[in-house]
């Protein structure tokens, strides 16, 4: 099987996102209990070891379809005939009143969705912006820290007033639920699927440290 290594910065990003794992999933490590992991997948299977939940072989992405389906319907944002996982969740929520019906959404489902973000074309202008007044600093101090400071606030905005979806349709919301919100899904509670933790745990650190899953699957540290 090919393997790659991650970069040293990526081993990093990796590394910060730990504390995040252990809360998501009720555990600790140990101190330098990770020091001797050599790739991805041993990380992957020392985080199930550490689990202390009761296994039981259940679907929770279908668990999480579900919890999705009763609150959209709860709340009466779409009738149960018109929800499959192909719709595309603009007709979920249409751009009008979007942000008001998706927090009505989170108030019911019990998580946030965190699905909205500003448009591509503002959110690679402050990153331009951002680029351009780094190099600035070493030429024009001021004109730089000024243009950072828009760079970051535009960000800090985009993040609150943002209403362009990040997906498309209700399977890929299903997705992301069950990666960002395992346990909270689950029916049963205080429960894991082990057969299928290792591929969730894959899913969620590909889609945070941007790498490709095939690609973070076979991945090295060393």
């Amino acid at each position: 099987m090919k393997t790659n290594k991650l970069s040293n910065s990526e081993i990093e990003e990796l590394e910060f996102m730990i504390p995040e794992i252990e809360k998501m999933y009720n555990f600790k490590f140990e101190e330098n209990e990770t020091y001797q992991i050599t790739s991805f997948d041993e990380l992957c299977d020392l985080i199930i070891e550490k689990i202390n939940l009761k296994n039981l072989d259940s679907c929770t992405s279908q668990q999480a379809f579900y919890k999705l389906r009763n609150s959209l319907i709860e709340t009466k944002i779409i009738e149960k005939e018109n929800l499959k996982l192909e719709t595309e969740l603009q007709l979920i929520f249409p751009r009008k009143n979007r942000k008001v019906v998706i927090k009505k959404l989170e108030n019911r489902i019990g998580f946030k969705l965190d699905i909205l973000k500003a448009p591509d074309f503002i959110i690679f202008t402050l990153f331009a912006i951002g680029m351009l007044s780094f190099f600035l600093l070493f030429l024009y101090l001021q004109v730089g820290i000024i243009g950072i400071t828009i760079s970051i606030f535009g960000f800090y905005l985009c993040k609150w007033f943002g209403r362009e979806l990040k997906i498309k349709t209700v399977k890929e919301l299903v997705e992301k639920i069950t990666n960002e919100n395992y346990l909270m899904v689950r029916s049963e509670k205080d429960t894991v699927n082990k057969a299928e933790l290792k591929n969730v745990l894959t899913n969620w650190c590909a889609e945070n440290l941007g790498i490709e899953k095939e690609e973070l699957k076979t991945a090295t540290f060393i």
